[in-house]
């Protein structure tokens, strides 16, 4: 359970922080995450729920490819889990629209936290 929330505490911090872009690219960050392409129809609207699976997987796989990576400056540490995936199929405005859901909305947080923990692999 400490995990889980240290894990839903860290995903709030890096949304808050508007998930900036890394900047140094000689620095030792993870690769950037981006997720699964919408198909052939991919000029067609996505369906709400689809957008937000997008936004869920994205952000789960984000944080536990950075959680994964041992940082040795703390400074690198937090820059990674502020840096921004590619969240394929999402504009700006979308990503800026979930991201305030995870601080405004418990329920969304608690999908998101859930999303980790599945990525992840971890129980608690």
């Amino acid at each position: 359970m400490i995990r889980s929330r240290a894990l839903l505490t860290i995903a709030t911090l890096a949304v808050t922080a508007g998930l900036a872009g890394c900047g140094d690219e000689g620095a030792k960050t993870p690769a950037k995450i981006t997720a699964p392409s919408a198909g052939p129809s991919a000029s067609a609207p996505l369906a709400p729920e689809r957008m937000e699976a997008i936004f869920l997987d994205t952000t789960a796989a984000h944080l536990c490819s950075v959680q994964s990576r041992v940082y040795t400056d703390p400074a690198a540490m937090a820059e990674a889990y502020a840096s921004k995936p590619l969240y394929t199929g999402l504009a700006d405005a979308q990503v800026e629209q979930y991201q305030q859901r995870v601080i405004a909305d418990p329920a969304f947080a608690g999908r998101l936290t859930a999303q980790i923990q599945a990525t992840c692999g971890t129980s608690g």
